[in-house]
């Protein structure tokens, strides 16, 4: 019965993309797409309201994967994920204007949800002006928007193979929104085929030591630099994972080193 439901809930849906969502036309683009692509709001917890730009797919939307993505932060606008970098247009680098379409688009073969979150993140906001939110209430608010998304906005796209991306804090969001879809499908499945994260922030101490290894080993700072870092910051001056502090040092010139290390590492170009 449940399957018939949503086998309805699809049929029905194909007429039911909501109207008042169409992106009929943006700044600075001054010719048509062969796609269609929407910005509205999808209900998270109670009482918020997670903005979404979602773009179908160039080739065949009707059977093409759905992909969510999610940049990270945390506090990071999924806008910029869409302009910048994966999203159908990016902006002009000669009048800082006009949209360019992005030849690598990902909505070349998949269509692809835009998400803002957690809550008063871009345009997400809340009716109480509330902007509290954890790991835990982010990934529920982000499981009840995608839930909105498949069974009020979009139903005609459930169903569809679905994928959860995102990147550097989105190693947080990703797998513990994966985590709901699957202990959820009882109650509402969905053709979760996988997650993925890139630069994924999985553990801050991991992350901080394990930077700098990969800094120096791929040459944006010298011998120099790192005999320094491995002499103030690692236990008896030998380099692994398990003696070398760059997280949280103490040590004044392991500090001084550290910080050195980041500036070459972000500040490099």
């Amino acid at each position: 019965m449940l399957r018939c439901t949503w086998l309805l809930m699809t049929v029905v849906g194909a007429w039911s993309a909501p109207a008042e969502d169409l992106i009929t036309s943006l700044p600075g683009m001054d010719y048509e797409v062969s796609f269609a692509q929407y910005s509205g709001y999808l209900d998270g917890l109670e009482g918020q309201h997670l903005h979404y730009w979602f773009v179908e797919s160039q080739r065949d939307p009707t059977s093409d994967p759905v992909i969510l993505w999610l940049n990270g932060g945390p506090g990071c606008s999924s806008m910029e994920g869409n302009i910048k970098e994966l999203g159908p247009f990016s902006i002009s680098k000669e009048d800082e204007f006009s949209l360019i379409q992005n030849p690598y688009s990902w909505n070349l073969n998949a269509s692809v949800i835009f998400l803002e979150s957690p809550v008063c993140v871009g345009y997400s906001y809340s009716d109480d002006g509330s902007c509290e939110s954890s790991d835990d209430t982010t990934s529920m608010a982000n499981y009840m928007a995608i839930q909105d998304f498949f069974t009020i906005k979009f139903p005609e796209f459930h169903g569809l193979d679905f994928y959860i991306v995102g990147f550097s804090y989105g190693g947080v969001y990703v797998p513990t929104l994966a985590q709901r879809v699957q202990e959820g499908q009882s109650t509402f499945p969905l053709e979760l085929k996988g997650w993925a994260t890139g630069n994924g922030a999985l553990d801050h101490r991991q992350n901080d030591n394990s930077l700098m290894f990969f800094a120096y080993h791929h040459g944006l700072f010298d011998d120099n630099l790192w005999d320094r870092m491995v002499e103030h910051c690692c236990n008896g001056g030998v380099a692994s994972k398990d003696t070398c502090n760059f997280h949280d040092p103490i040590d004044v010139s392991c500090i001084a080193n550290v910080y050195e290390g980041l500036d070459a590492v972000y500040g490099g170009g």
